[in-house]
């Protein structure tokens, strides 16, 4: 490799951003016309209502912006975890008085049990691994209260992803933003590679952002074997939120919420 073609592989390599960091300003833009946010709530709010007919506080694990925060904290007293900080400084500003936490879905220790116990959007995707994944239902569980509720949208099933040799644009056109959205996906084995790039026009100019997230694909069973392991009674919903993923909603063994 010449010095010329090092230059510019240090430089695509130091292009790409963590995922969630300098594009958090526009993802509100780009998927709030994809997803009901208030029936998801809804949706979310009666399955923990039915596992835990006491229950009076959730915690949102990977809550991003908060946009399931806002219509959930009209039924329970919330807060909100996620890994990253600009995420969250959005959350914050759409819904002030309530706490949230920087944290790693799969380690995180708010010194605080709740009555219920959340994570969508595929988040839970990001354990990587088996163990993780594991791993990341004990810290749920650790986390509630017994008899507690623990609501997971998966991500879509190892046996069902498709390899596509393009991705997806998403694509938004408000008053001040401009953003479009292109994402390449690669699979290797059961982790999944996803290279997502931005362009973004206000009138302070234009922005470009490259990112990298990597996920993992876990099977039903391997859901279900992770729940069980960390102490819940789960079922899965099919229909969840999207039929592509389901919905699967644990509780955990034990009386009833303590009033947390």
């Amino acid at each position: 490799m010449s010095a010329g073609d090092q230059g510019r592989a240090d430089g695509e390599a130091s292009a790409w951003t963590a995922p969630f960091t300098n594009a958090a300003r526009y993802y509100d833009a780009l998927y709030t016309r994809e997803r009901d946010y208030p029936a998801q709530a809804a949706r979310v709010a009666a399955a923990a209502r039915e596992l835990c007919p006491g229950a009076q506080t959730l915690l949102d694990v990977a809550c991003g912006t908060g946009l399931h925060l806002e219509h959930l904290a009209r039924e329970f007293r919330c807060e909100g975890l996620d890994a990253s900080e600009p995420m969250l400084e959005i959350a914050r500003a759409r819904n002030p008085g309530l706490t949230f936490h920087v944290g790693d879905l799969r380690r995180f220790d708010t010194a605080r049990r709740y009555d219920v116990v959340t994570c969508l959007f595929s988040s839970i995707t990001y354990a990587m691994d088996v163990p993780a994944l594991r791993g990341t239902l004990r810290t749920f569980a650790r986390h509630l209260v017994p008899g507690g509720a623990c609501i997971v949208e998966p991500g879509i099933p190892f046996d069902a992803w498709v390899d596509e040799p393009v991705g997806h644009v998403r694509h938004a056109d408000l008053p001040e933003l401009a953003v479009a959205m292109v994402d390449r996906a690669t699979r290797r084995g059961r982790e999944v590679t996803r290279e997502v790039a931005y362009a973004a026009a206000t009138p302070a100019g234009l922005d470009q952002v490259l990112e990298r997230h990597r996920f993992a694909l876990f099977t039903g069973g391997e859901y279900i074997e992770a729940f069980q392991q960390a102490g819940f009674q789960v079922r899965h919903d099919p229909q969840g939120l999207d039929p592509a993923r389901g919905l699967y909603a644990g509780n955990l063994a034990g009386s009833g919420p303590a009033g947390s």
